[in-house]
């Protein structure tokens, strides 16, 4: 335990040295893991609970051949879930195998998947990452911290990633008080999304991506999306954390 929080406060360090990178974040993402807990568990439950779930573990169905194939995504009719999922990663410049790759090079000394895992939780934490930017659009949340924080508790919430959870929710703590309180609301707001959608890790994205967003969204019990006030950390903010 004592050798699980030092590494978790080495890898807390390191991120604060390059809060932009992937690596340092993926690392410091994986020490709370092994100290907090991943929720690995509830994960693997909920998949297995339908027949939809146990197949995609069955084959390692690879979401990220899909969500990666922009010539595919561009050819589904427009307002569809996978035409506007296209469009808001090309505004956005979001490349999931890049970040999968970035992903992966971090995790080497654990052979590219998360740490002490077996290969069905190795898969999941996979598939988790790699539909991110798709729930960002099913949810209606933006990429700004805000939004990140939104889909992080509808996502946490849906899969139950303690770790993420407790890191990200302190970190939106910091800076909603004293002046941004409605960056709480804004949270729990996500987190109620995420309770009542259906668990979206084991739905068959291949089937939802050429129909239109509204009808997925209806589908999978995602409310419309909700306002909120975007939010990002001010440029003498993130110097400050670079220095």
């Amino acid at each position: 335990m004592l050798q699980r929080i030092r590494n978790a406060l080495e890898a807390s360090r390191a991120q604060r040295a390059g809060p932009e990178e992937v690596a340092p974040a993926v690392r410091t993402m994986d020490a709370y893991g092994l100290l907090l807990g991943r929720g690995d568990r509830p994960m693997l439950r909920r998949m297995k609970a339908t027949a939809q779930g146990r197949r995609l573990l069955a084959e390692r169905h690879d979401i990220l051949a899909i969500v990666s194939d922009r010539d595919f995504l561009r050819s589904l009719p427009d307002g569809s879930l996978g035409r506007e999922y296209c469009r808001f990663a090309e505004e956005n410049a979001l490349y999931p195998e890049q970040l999968a790759k970035e992903v992966r090079d971090a995790r080497a000394p654990s052979g590219g998947f998360v740490p002490e895992s077996t290969p069905e939780i190795a898969y999941l934490h996979d598939r988790y990452r790699d539909l991110h930017d798709l729930w960002h659009v099913l949810t209606g949340y933006g990429t700004d911290m805000a939004g990140e924080w939104a889909i992080i508790a509808f996502q946490t919430r849906q899969v139950g990633y303690h770790s993420m959870a407790v890191m990200a929710f302190a970190n939106l703590l910091r800076n909603a008080i004293p002046n941004r309180l409605d960056l709480l609301a804004t949270w729990l707001r996500g987190r109620r999304r995420g309770a009542k959608a259906r668990y979206l890790l084991a739905e068959d994205w291949e089937r939802w991506l050429p129909m239109p967003l509204e009808e997925v969204r209806r589908e999978l019990g995602i409310s419309e999306p909700p306002r909120y006030r975007p939010w990002n950390y001010p440029p003498s903010r993130a110097s400050a954390i670079r220095a």
